[in-house]
């Protein structure tokens, strides 16, 4: 079959690779639908040694299960059934895994870096995830591309879980990508009463305004964002200030721009060394709670399919481009050259 791979000398292309093969302890999944992640993108633009090559890339996806080990027929899963996964696979036995929080396995390994990814026609689902639950059943009701969406806006509401954003709160979101409109939904679905973004490149910040109604745009460039989170918030600064991008300073920006005890979400990982951009002073004195997170679980993103069969939350929006297989890296390009919001790969 075709895929999207990660070669031995760490170059990504367009190669045929061996089908997964059919075991009692696995199932496998024809894939319907998957989307390029910003941290496939990431990839696409400056590789990534987390990554054990060679390695099938990918893994936000939507499909229909085409084979179910012997080992596996008791965990509620059939030929033909729809579904999706939380592709961080945690062991099952650690003490992380064991209260819930599989995304902080001592042994995690995730689809697309340690298991081969879903830029191809067929993925295999260990074992593991099976019996620890990452394979989901997907509600008829939400389709197939729409569904790619469900494990990024997943990762935005692990992240939200730690902020407690409540009625009448500001919250400021750094980046006006998919991620950051997702959390700027979910932040008004919580109650906030407003919601700023911070986007340089004035395409996106319009997109972004779009989007989401009711929004407040601030361009960095051509704005002083501290300056214009507290003409906003009557020199108070934000309660809630969330960093979905990848950019050191913002990290740095972020806590100028908190208000006092306020909570702020490191939700964007940065490239490299991510030493040095914490003011242990003002962490102090202004009391700021700052938080981390890391990809998601099969819990939260239970939860954002009920909220998009509920009418919740609207993932077909940000789908602005598909392509198929073939031409995955026109979809990349996509994305760097006219900041295509998401993409989604048919293969």
């Amino acid at each position: 079959m075709k895929a999207y791979i990660m070669d031995k000398s760490r170059i990504l292309r367009i190669a045929d690779v061996g089908e997964p093969a059919k075991h009692a302890d696995n199932i496998l999944v024809k894939i319907r639908a998957a989307s390029i992640c910003g941290t496939d993108m990431r990839t696409f633009l400056k590789g990534s040694m987390k990554i054990d090559a060679p390695r099938v890339l990918g893994h936000e996806f939507a499909g229909d299960i085409i084979h179910v080990g012997e080992e596996l027929k008791d965990y509620g899963f059939d030929i033909g059934d729809r579904v999706t996964a939380a592709p961080a696979i945690g062991c099952g036995e650690c003490c992380y895994c064991k209260e819930g929080y599989t995304n902080m396995c001592e042994n995690l390994e995730t689809i697309g870096f340690q298991y081969d990814g879903v830029f191809a026609s067929v993925v295999e689902i260990p074992a593991k995830a099976v019996k620890n639950g990452n394979l989901l059943h997907l509600p008829d009701s939400i389709s197939y591309d729409d569904a790619t969406l469900i494990e990024p806006a997943a990762c935005a509401w692990n992240g939200q879980t730690y902020l407690q954003i409540h009625g009448g709160d500001v919250v400021l979101i750094y980046g006006s990508g998919m991620i950051g409109c997702i959390h700027a939904e979910l932040a008004y679905r919580k109650g906030a009463s407003q919601v700023i973004i911070v986007e340089p490149v004035e395409k996106r910040g319009k997109i972004a305004m779009e989007k989401v109604p009711g929004i407040i745009w601030i361009n960095p460039f051509t704005q002083n964002t501290v300056e214009e989170v507290r003409k906003l918030t009557a020199g108070r600064g934000a309660d809630v200030v969330i960093t979905a991008t990848s950019v050191p300073s913002v990290h740095e920006e972020a806590q100028k721009a908190a208000a006092k005890r306020g909570r702020i979400s490191l939700f964007g990982g940065l490239p490299g060394d991510g030493k040095g951009y914490l003011d242990s002073n003002l962490i102090h004195y202004k009391e700021l709670q700052i938080f981390g997170v890391h990809a998601t679980t099969p819990r939260y993103m239970k939860d954002i399919m009920k909220m998009m069969e509920d009418g919740g939350l609207d993932a077909q929006k940000y789908i602005e481009k598909t392509v198929a297989l073939e031409d995955v890296e026109k979809g990349f390009c996509s994305i760097r050259d006219d900041n295509t919001m998401k993409v989604v790969i048919h293969p």
